[in-house]
């Protein structure tokens, strides 16, 4: 009797040991389960990322914010009246906005990088002038009635998102006449934060030219709100990766390695605002109407993180492309691997990722993954030499293994075709697997095999 149940144990273990279906299932397993720390190590490039946002925040809120410049809007104040029961009217003190007829910019914005512990931050510095034209209040289309319009209580407001970014003092050339914009707007309830003053403006004149240099520090974008009924922007820097964004894409640019320069052109047609209004029934910045800025961001060339992040994406596929290498090499070959050995493999596979998050912070992604990828494919190459003890098939591994992350590596490199070369790329993989088994009997394989 006990001789039946040792020998039911052995053709158990036996079969276990050489069982195609059985070694599938533990390989499947060991894939699954190693997709755990692979999703620990993309956990840990998101507190990566998240340190990176809050070292970028820091520098920022002390250097100056992302800037978007809003105006002038030229707000005059005017009395409205209320009649009530008793003959008597009250008399209420309202705001009546204008935006000038033409606005033109011309800047030059100085890229500036600072670090932050192991962070590199892209700052600018913005160097422009604005420069454009009011016409006359027309207080007709507002049916507000001359005498009613307070006309020495003028102001001429600008918008600045990012107050912490002025570093000089801003001044205003009215016609003329030189003042100096305070802080402050008009109304904080059309435009949110800014500079502002009291500035002269005659029924009689017809127009109203200004001019106002401006030098703004600055963090990821540069923005304008287009106010003029025309408005035109002309920027140039020389850092070379701008990310031109907002409702308005440039109607000229042009990029070189040692930097770029755009020009806008928009009319008052294009955004969804009037040129003139009442009280606070247009604002900036405030959600009252739909934004139509547009300007330029400063892109950094190089993102470690979104990078291997979605390197780490590929695990599965590396890990069970080389998973299916040592499977056909052992079916083909007639010797076994333990599962404990796949484990191995499939752990030294995820330090991987973890070796190029640590080092693409300090050498760059590209020098982190070629150093990455030779470490791993040296430790698997030389464990490999014990486990399966034939040089050639070693060398075939190490082979597999360099083309698989070298087109991982070619696949993070393209933007656009990436999902593409991906699929031919998997598609390839299965063909050679399907070309490479399509002579072999696989229902005498476990019949055939023998361990080593």
């Amino acid at each position: 009797m006990e001789n039946q149940e040792n020998s039911m144990i052995g053709r158990v273990g036996h079969w276990v040991q050489t069982s195609l279906l059985v070694k599938l299932a533990s390989i499947g397993f060991l894939t699954l389960l190693l997709l755990i720390p692979n999703a620990m190590i993309q956990d840990l490039v998101r507190e990566r990322q998240s340190r990176q946002a809050e070292a970028i925040n820091e520098v920022s809120a002390s250097w100056g914010a992302p800037q978007t410049v809003t105006g002038p809007v030229l707000s005059i104040p005017y009395s409205e009246w209320v009649q009530l029961e008793n003959d008597k009217r009250v008399e209420s003190i309202q705001t009546a906005c204008f935006l000038p007829q033409a606005v033109h910019v011309d800047g030059k914005v100085d890229p500036e990088l600072r670090k932050r512990g192991i962070y590199e931050i892209v700052l600018y510095q913005s160097d422009m002038t604005i420069t454009g034209a009011f016409g006359k209040p027309d207080f007709a289309a507002l049916n507000i009635r001359p005498e009613d319009v307070h006309w020495d209580q003028a102001k001429l407001s600008l918008g600045i998102s990012g107050m912490s970014g002025i570093k000089n003092s801003i001044g205003l050339d009215w016609s003329g006449t030189a003042i100096r914009l305070e802080p402050g707007t008009a109304n904080s309830k059309i435009l949110l934060s800014g500079v502002s003053n009291a500035v002269p403006v005659d029924p009689e004149t017809e127009t109203y030219a200004f001019s106002v240099p401006l030098k703004l520090n600055g963090s990821g974008h540069l923005k304008f709100e287009p106010v003029g009924k025309e408005t035109t922007v002309s920027l140039e820097s020389g850092w070379p990766s701008p990310s031109f964004e907002g409702d308005f894409l440039p109607d000229r640019r042009e990029i070189t390695p040692e930097g770029f320069s755009a020009g806008w052109k928009v009319l008052d047609l294009n955004r969804n605002y009037p040129q003139q209004w009442k009280g606070a029934e247009y604002s900036f910045g405030t959600g009252n109407h739909p934004s139509a800025h547009f300007g330029v961001r400063l892109m950094q060339t190089v993102d470690e993180y979104a990078k291997t992040d979605r390197s780490a994406k590929y695990a599965i596929l590396v890990i069970g492309l080389t998973f299916l290498i040592y499977f056909f090499f052992e079916t083909l070959r007639r010797f076994h691997i333990h599962p404990f050995q796949y484990l191995l493999v499939g752990l030294a596979l995820s330090v991987f990722y973890l070796l190029l998050l640590s080092l693409s912070e300090h050498l760059g992604f590209n020098t982190a993954y070629a150093v990455a990828t030779a470490a791993t494919i040296g430790l698997i190459t030389v464990y490999s030499a014990g486990v399966i003890k034939n040089l050639r098939l070693t060398v075939q591994l190490s082979m597999l293994l360099a083309l698989i992350y070298g087109f991982i590596f070619i696949v993070l490199q393209l933007e656009d075709y990436a999902l593409l070369t991906g699929s031919i790329g998997i598609f390839g993989a299965l063909a050679a697997v399907m070309y490479y088994s399509r002579n072999v009997d696989w229902y005498n394989q476990s019949e055939t095999a023998k361990t080593v």
